[in-house]
């Protein structure tokens, strides 16, 4: 009985473990889900310019009408205290994806 427990606990642990981890990464840009909000033009964070998804989740939200990303929320006190710098970035990035794509 006690080998039965120990195969049955080994399945139930390896289906449960199954879908935890090694999925996809986040997506580096992407279409906005709001058609008014311009889509996120870069693979890494705005401000640590470390590839998206390497730090885990990346912090997401919407800034004057863009899609911004950071690598991980602690970007946030950076990007608030030189927000027209990192818009700047935004912009230029969202300029040579237009121009590359012509």
């Amino acid at each position: 009985m006690k080998k039965w427990t120990t195969i049955l606990s080994g399945i139930a642990a390896g289906v449960l473990f199954a879908g935890c981890g090694g999925g996809e990464k986040a997506a580096a840009t992407s279409d906005a889900v709001d058609p008014s909000v311009i889509a996120y033009p870069l693979e890494t964070c705005l401000v640590g310019d470390k590839k998206l998804g390497s730090m885990g989740k990346p912090h997401t939200f919407v800034h004057e009408g863009r899609e911004i990303k950071f690598c991980c929320e602690g970007c946030d006190d950076e990007f608030k205290a030189n927000t027209a710098k990192y818009l700047k970035k935004f912009d230029a990035a969202v300029a040579a994806n237009t121009a590359a794509e012509k």
